[in-house]
């Protein structure tokens, strides 16, 4: 596959703080979506994902809170960085397929998304794809204020899964 996916698992496949620094600006020219936002992953361990949502003016709503849509954003930027480094990008397209926000409290601070990667089964995933070329896998990523740690959103998302010999794109 690129080079660039390649770039991303391995710099994925050793996550310390200076590949983090790397993999957050590999990720801003590549999802050039999420760049104005300011998101960072901030820690990456075999049970969990952790990226930041900045507050400030552009990630705003009409009452000056964070607005629903960066919230809901990043909590599918940190559920794909949770699989993608579970087995990388190079072999898997990996696409959403459904997305759920649940909005608890309006964040008005920096907020901190966190997904858990415990829920992420290799060989059921293996298994599936084996199976039906394709396997969803559901994720939750939940966000709250990074001072107060209030829960301020839960976001669900499914990811589809397929190896990219078994993508068409005709």
């Amino acid at each position: 596959m690129s080079a660039a996916f390649k770039l991303i698992d391995t710099l994925l496949a050793n996550p310390n703080d200076l590949s983090l620094i790397a993999l957050n600006n590999v990720l801003k020219v590549g999802i050039p979506f999420n760049a104005p936002h300011g998101f960072k992953i901030k820690k990456i361990t075999s049970h969990q994902v952790v990226v930041a949502l900045p507050n400030r003016k552009l990630n705003h709503n009409h009452l000056g809170g964070v607005h629903a849509c960066a919230m809901a954003t990043v909590g599918e930027f940190c559920a794909g960085i949770a699989l993608i480094s579970s087995f990388g990008i190079s072999k898997y397209r990996l696409i959403m397929s459904e997305m759920n926000c649940t909005y608890t409290w309006q964040g008005r601070t920096d907020l901190e998304a966190s997904c858990e990667r415990t829920g992420i089964d290799l060989e059921k995933i293996q298994a599936g794809l084996d199976k039906d070329h394709v396997y969803l896998q559901p994720l939750e990523t939940v966000i709250v204020e990074k001072e107060s740690r209030k829960e301020v959103a839960r976001i669900r998302t499914t990811w589809q899964l397929k190896n990219w010999e078994k993508v068409k794109t005709k």
